[in-house]
């Protein structure tokens, strides 16, 4: 089987277009399409694809910074992949199947640049976060109205007498946000 894997870091972005151009030019039985930050390879797509990934079975994916910014995942990952007969073709490698020796090498170069460009990038944003704080301009995520609703009614059960985890699971609230979220409270008290 062929499966195409398509990526894009945020749910802002979309993955269709990469997804029709690769459908386009390569057969394939089923496509996987994730909106998630490639420095993990805990992906939801990602993870069903490799559930079904038999041996002589195919990825098609468009770019190696697709499959992963992390080089040693991406390289762990193909490295698996080889182990298990399968074959991973990156579109702008010309096709290339980078489980073959000659890719392998390639890819190694791929993933490190992969890795690289991602480090830059958040170089960049936090350069640009450092300068718009001293302006005053930025503020950091702001914390919604319904967060802090939530966590009113977290803290109103537990006045009640309901214990912690109990009360954050009714609410639908994990202990760190609910942390994060008194810390916020009590500096602006």
């Amino acid at each position: 089987m062929r499966f195409i894997y398509s990526r894009v870091s945020t749910v802002e972005q979309n993955a269709i277009q990469q997804t029709d151009y690769l459908i386009k030019h390569y057969p394939h039985d089923e496509v996987f399409e994730d909106k998630f930050s490639g420095k993990t390879m805990e992906r939801e797509q990602f993870q069903k694809m490799l559930t079904k990934l038999r041996s002589s079975d195919t990825v098609i994916c468009y770019d190696v910074s697709r499959l992963g910014r992390n080089t040693v995942d991406v390289l762990t990952f193909c490295k698996e992949m080889t182990d298990r007969g399968i074959k991973i073709i990156i579109h702008t490698l010309g096709g290339m199947d980078i489980t073959s020796s000659a890719g392998n090498m390639v890819l190694t170069m791929m993933a490190g640049i992969a890795e690289m460009q991602r480090t830059e990038m958040l170089e960049k944003q936090r350069i640009g976060i450092d300068r718009a704080q001293k302006e005053g301009k930025f503020k950091g995520k702001q914390v919604s109205k319904e967060s802090f609703e939530e966590y009113d009614k977290v803290n109103e059960l537990i006045t009640m007498g309901m214990s912690a985890n109990k009360a954050l699971g009714l609410v639908g609230m994990n202990r760190s946000k609910f942390y994060r979220l008194k810390k916020l409270k009590e500096e602006s008290q």
